[in-house]
């Protein structure tokens, strides 16, 4: 895709406009980028609360970022901007620091359980942190290890046998802060466009 997704944000509108909530997602990663950057470097209530506002303009302010970044950046560049500053629950704000957070380890050293518990965290980080809810962060890994197995990136015995193992928590950094140098140089980019 070129960073939309226009038949998964027409279903979420859809179904949201139907429920009188929000009930789903159509997002792309590079949508949920955008949305974070736009969250990370809002400055006043204001500008929070427009960034977080549950309306079309919103989705459509997105939808026109995304498009733009899509055109500057790769996939991988986008995806490593997305890791680096996504929320990944209790206080931890990007993949370097949630790996030290959940196994006192650097991203590149996780194993793939490890990895698919930390992959299966964004979706809903509150619900599915390992340390508060260790039964529902299991359950998301595992999904997640099915996904890539069914993906062909891991084969489905190696999904099998991580599947039945625990997750192994050592928690490591209890506070962490986001790196605020990397949200302005983001920021400034997306105000440029």
């Amino acid at each position: 895709h070129n960073g939309i997704d226009l038949q998964g944000t027409a279903r979420a509108l859809i179904a949201n406009s139907q429920a009188g909530g929000v009930t789903q997602g159509g997002s792309t990663i590079t949508q949920q980028y955008v949305k974070n950057i736009l969250l990370a470097s809002a400055r006043t209530k204001a500008e929070r609360e427009a960034a977080a506002e549950d309306s079309v303009g919103r989705k459509i302010r997105e939808l026109r970022y995304a498009l733009g970044l899509e055109e500057q950046w790769s996939k991988e560049q986008i995806l490593e901007g997305y890791l680096n500053i996504a929320y990944f629950g209790s206080q931890a704000y990007g993949v370097e620091v949630a790996a030290r957070r959940y196994f006192s380890k650097p991203a590149a050293e996780l194993n793939a359980g490890e990895a698919a518990t930390l992959a299966g965290i964004p979706k809903s980080p509150v619900d599915y942190a390992p340390d508060t809810y260790p039964a529902r962060a299991l359950e998301r890994r595992n999904h997640v290890l099915r996904r890539l197995a069914e993906e062909g990136h891991i084969t489905p015995a190696d999904a099998s046998r991580l599947q039945a193992t625990p997750i192994a928590l050592r928690p490591g950094m209890k506070r962490t802060t986001m790196g605020h140098y990397f949200v302005e140089e983001v920021r400034q980019y997306v105000e440029e466009k």
